[in-house]
């Protein structure tokens, strides 16, 4: 049985939970609930749930604030939130569950049969990232899960980033390469569009690490790692504009 705590200060939410959970998921077992982040933290150590329902706001604090209180959380956490656009960024750069109020059935049976039995281990890197995002309201690193696990990346140590298929290819300034089975289109949308830019169907550059522009066979970016990435006829006037604009060219 997956043990799940409910923590939202709001009480027709927590029942509204309670009600799905019962319905949709034989596997679960409500093991308490709490109204806050004092209360959270005191069901939390007592209880020791493997999952913990989440909400954003409460009146005492936030979600944040109660998982600053574990360093090494060792459990898992499906956020619940009615809006906020930089919590939500924050949980897919750091590749944590969420889910938007009002809750659907479907969404919440399927995020609880995401949990899994035992503690992923890259669950307490996960959080910590995700706190020091809250903490300086910047995303500096993202959280990927590549054909050897989670690697924890660095924006500003991401060259460019390679798409074929439904993979997506991630090079760094070390040289390491780590292989994503998600298409581009995804990194596309969430990564800052100051700086990571789609110069070709197939790639997106890091344009800090953009050293010329050729013209040798339609046109290429050379980045400073010495790859040659070439640049769609339609995007280059795009990506001139944007060098100029912040100064890189």
């Amino acid at each position: 049985m997956k043990r799940i705590a409910i923590i939202d200060d709001e009480p027709d939410a927590r029942q509204a939970l309670q009600t799905m959970l019962d319905m949709l998921c034989p596997d679960v077992e409500l093991c308490g609930e709490a109204d806050g982040v004092q209360s959270g933290y005191v069901l939390i150590r007592q209880r020791r749930p493997h999952a913990v329902l989440l909400d954003i706001s409460m009146e005492d604090g936030t979600a944040f604030d109660l998982l600053d209180k574990f360093p090494q959380p060792e459990f898992q956490v499906i956020f619940t939130t009615a809006h906020d656009e930089f919590a939500l960024k924050a949980f897919r750069y750091h590749a944590l569950d969420y889910l938007l109020k009002p809750i659907s059935p479907e969404a919440l049976a399927q995020a609880i049969d995401r949990i899994k039995p035992e503690l992923p281990a890259s669950i307490p890197a996960q959080i910590s990232n995700l706190l020091e995002s809250a903490r300086t309201r910047q995303l500096n690193k993202i959280t990927l899960t590549s054909q050897e696990g989670m690697v924890f990346l660095q924006l500003d140590q991401i060259v460019r980033l390679e798409s074929e298929g439904s993979y997506t290819t991630f090079y760094l300034l070390n040289k390491e390469r780590h292989i994503i089975t998600r298409p581009m289109k995804d990194f596309e949308e969430l990564l800052p569009e100051a700086v990571f830019f789609r110069l070709h169907q197939s790639h997106i550059v890091n344009l800090t690490f953009v050293k010329k522009i050729l013209r040798e066979d339609g046109g290429y970016a050379l980045l400073e790692d010495g790859a040659k990435v070439p640049v769609a006829r339609r995007r280059k006037d795009a990506l001139m504009d944007v060098l100029r604009q912040q100064n890189l060219f």
